[in-house]
């Protein structure tokens, strides 16, 4: 229980300082990074990339070792997923 509690904390405050800097340069960092086509009405933007963003932050902050693994995971799992591709593709006739 006293997890949740911490984790319930930790996403209000990450929440809130999330939202009040999305007019700063949080709000300019996702314009730039995200799509075009992902990109939808700015204030639903702000609502829906400030929560995930605090439910990774309080995660990360309850949670650390299993987010880092996670990461370190995905990343290799990733890489090994590029170089496969790039591997099929240099085998493959393309003609």
């Amino acid at each position: 229980m006293t997890v949740f509690v911490v984790w319930l904390i930790a996403f209000a405050v990450l929440l809130f300082l999330l939202l009040k800097a999305w007019d700063g340069a949080l709000g300019g960092a996702v314009k730039r990074r995200l799509p075009a086509q992902l990109q939808g009405d700015p204030a639903q933007d702000r609502w829906m990339m400030a929560i995930a963003l605090a439910v990774l932050g309080a995660t990360f902050i309850v949670n650390p070792v299993s987010m880092l693994l996670t990461l370190i995971l995905l990343a290799i799992g990733l890489w090994v997923g590029k170089r496969v591709v790039c591997w099929g593709m240099r085998k493959a006739r393309l003609h």
